[in-house]
């Protein structure tokens, strides 16, 4: 029972940490570049008419969510927070003070895994849902087919950069020139290379999804999508993976650098 308690309390001072923290104020900047950038491009004009409602579904599919959003602001806003919640605590620090608590450490990561999850979850299904109210009735439509993708995305990212968290000592820096230059690169080689990139499974299910409701394929030389349960497969796999090995790291990993 005492450890259920502690183990409570760690998952809401960790939580609330990461909440009232500067990864916050980063996270908004991001996002209300997207959202003037939508008011911008009025996604809506036009969008009565059937075929105009598929090519401005295809626009908005291509150039905001597969370009803007599944590229950029998902694996942003994982990373601000992902690699602080257990980064945070050894940049200042105060991680030996954790690790010497009567808790096991796979339950310490958990509640920080724990913790981070619902509120990266959150800011980005939220701020889906305003980007795709302001782009209209091809926001609607798009919001209903394209969550899956990003629910998994989110959930393979934030796995991932705890993993990077217990791994790399300058963890937040590791994560965004993963998230911001090698997801590219790997997700645009040619061959089966691009299929250890997040992104790729989420654009696959983005073409999967959105196929049928005017977005056009992708060019066959370069992507080679695969099917939306395959990619939802390889997502959910990523994503266990990845805290498996987080846990089993931060169990048997000796962190020197903290004393």
């Amino acid at each position: 029972m005492k450890l259920a308690r502690a183990w409570f309390t760690l998952l809401m001072l960790s939580f609330q940490r990461l909440l009232w923290s500067a990864s916050t104020l980063m996270v908004l900047v991001p996002l209300v570049a997207c959202a003037l950038f939508l008011v911008y491009e009025r996604y809506d004009l036009g969008s009565h008419d059937q075929g105009t409602f598929e090519e401005t579904f295809d626009d908005f599919s291509t150039d905001f969510m597969i370009v803007v959003f599944t590229l950029f602001v998902i694996p942003v806003c994982a990373l601000a927070y992902a690699t602080t919640s257990i980064g945070g605590d050894r940049e200042d620090r105060t991680l030996l003070f954790l690790l010497v608590r009567p808790i096991p450490r796979w339950l310490i990561l958990l509640a920080k895994l724990m913790a981070t999850l619902p509120l990266v979850l959150g800011i980005v299904v939220a701020s889906f849902f305003v980007f795709c109210r302001l782009a209209g009735p091809v926001g609607r439509e798009a919001f209903v087919l394209y969550l899956p993708p990003v629910f998994y995305m989110t959930l393979a990212y934030v796995c991932l950069f705890h993993l990077f968290a217990v791994t790399f000592r300058h963890s937040t820096i590791v994560a965004l020139i993963y998230a911001l230059f090698m997801e590219y690169f790997l997700g645009n080689m040619p061959g089966i290379v691009k299929r250890i990139a997040v992104s790729f499974y989420g654009r696959s299910m983005m073409y999967d999804l959105g196929a049928r409701h005017g977005l056009s394929a992708p060019d066959p030389t370069w992507f080679v999508p695969v099917s939306a349960q395959t990619a939802v497969e390889a997502l959910a796999c990523l994503s266990i993976g990845g805290v498996l090995l987080a846990l089993w790291i931060f169990s048997v990993r000796e962190y020197r650098d903290l004393t």
